[in-house]
């Protein structure tokens, strides 16, 4: 794939399967799309959808080359990733959001080794998590804790050991449990006993009951207004057996493996909505003009002004993807993206919505649905709060390393 940057010629080197997959993804959206009257009524994901984006090769996407994947690098494999997370989610941004979640979790494995003494347990351990994905599991995450405020440093679950030094138990409340019923695996955080700090679990869930009989009990089942079929439940669980990370301790870097490639991911799903949202106006605006019917000067505007919205967020998801595939990326940079999108994407649909009329109230018209969906962005890991002190934070670090 070529890619354009500004004064220069960026190429990135894709796996024949990953070109595959890009080449396969807008079919799989177009049919999705096709039925996006049912499922924006939807409240629980469908099993066959992850077997669609399985058959596609979506979940190999995480595993790295030399364990039978197709992932390379941040540099290769961050540009392709998010341009399919952008295109499926034009067909149906649920089930695309909550399945972005399995790469997302893995890339604390994809670190290829790590300091002695754990050399050797942490390598064993992540040959054991990506063959998991090869026997065809889903990976997913429940991390977030009620008052965390989506500050995953405040996790107050705690963690006893069961069968040292990776077996555990944990006990605590978890919610946006995202792929609920459709992963094997989540991973999960939790203070362990002894320790002050909360570290990396990762655990078991499939074909196990959620009614608390083996630990896991489902506390509040996602009614979400938006993404209202991703299964972000809400669970507590009690002495339920889950894994330790095999680099103890080292939360912070097994988490920040991924690059900013997180936010880079729900960012991409949310453009991908922006794209539909946009793309459906303008068919119903030509089919209002090929009939002889004009807008009002109101309509005018706010379709002029969603424009501009839409192509900012085009430039800004852009510029944010030219840094992985420069092998660049600066977390700063993302998470100035992920925050204008999130603005932004708001500010387009609500114009669409406004010039649309009371249709955008209606099932039949999907602008509603889209309205609710993007503003997920904004709550999504950091949410608005955190994220505006980190870019806070980030903004001052970079002024005194420059001086």
């Amino acid at each position: 794939m070529l890619l354009q940057g500004e004064g220069a010629r960026v190429i990135v080197r894709q796996p024949l399967q990953i070109a595959t997959i890009l080449e396969q993804a807008p079919q799989l959206a177009q049919e999705w799309a096709a039925e996006r009257q049912a499922r924006q009524q939807r409240t629980q994901a469908d099993p066959a959808d992850y077997e669609q984006l399985r058959q596609l090769g979506v979940p190999l996407m995480a595993v790295p080359v030399e364990l039978g994947g197709t992932w390379e690098s941040l540099a290769q494999t961050a540009r392709p990733f998010c341009t399919m997370l952008r295109t499926m989610a034009q067909g149906d941004p649920s089930i695309t959001l909550a399945s972005a979640m399995h790469q997302l979790v893995l890339s604390s494995w994809r670190m290829p080794t790590v300091p002695a003494p754990y050399t050797d347990l942490w390598g064993q351990q992540r040959r054991e998590v990506f063959q998991t994905v090869l026997d065809g599991c889903w990976w997913g995450t429940i991390i977030s804790e009620p008052g965390s405020g989506g500050d995953v440093s405040q996790t107050k679950s705690e963690a006893e050991p069961y069968n040292p030094p990776l077996e555990y138990r944990i006990s605590g409340l978890k919610h946006f449990g995202s792929g609920s019923g459709m992963t094997s695996f989540m991973t999960t955080q939790a203070v362990p006993a002894g320790e002050t700090a909360p570290d990396l679990f990762y655990i078991e869930i499939r074909n196990v009951p959620w009614d608390g009989s083996t630990g896991m009990k489902l506390t509040a089942p996602w009614r979400g207004h938006g993404m209202s079929s991703t299964n972000s439940h809400a669970f507590e669980f009690t002495n339920f057996p889950a894994t330790r990370v095999a680099w103890p301790g080292h939360r912070a870097e097994l988490m920040e493996a991924n690059g900013g490639l997180g936010g880079m991911a729900f960012t991409s799903v949310v453009t991908g909505v922006v794209d539909a949202a946009m793309a459906y106006t303008r068919q119903r605006l030509k089919g209002q003009r090929s009939q002889g019917s004009t807008l009002r000067a109101f309509q005018q505007v706010e379709w002029a002004a969603a424009e501009q919205e839409a192509w900012l967020i085009d430039q800004a998801w852009e510029g944010a993807l030219r840094t992985f595939d420069q092998g660049t990326q600066n977390r700063r940079t993302v998470l100035l993206a992920k925050t204008s999108v999130a603005r932004l994407a708001e500010s387009v649909l609500s114009r669409l919505c406004k010039l649309s009329g009371g249709s955008a109230y209606t099932w039949y018209s999907p602008l509603g649905a889209w309205f609710e969906d993007v503003r997920a962005l904004g709550y999504l890991r950091p949410p608005w709060a955190l994220a505006y002190d980190q870019l806070y934070t980030m903004g001052w670090q970079e002024d005194l390393v420059e001086d």
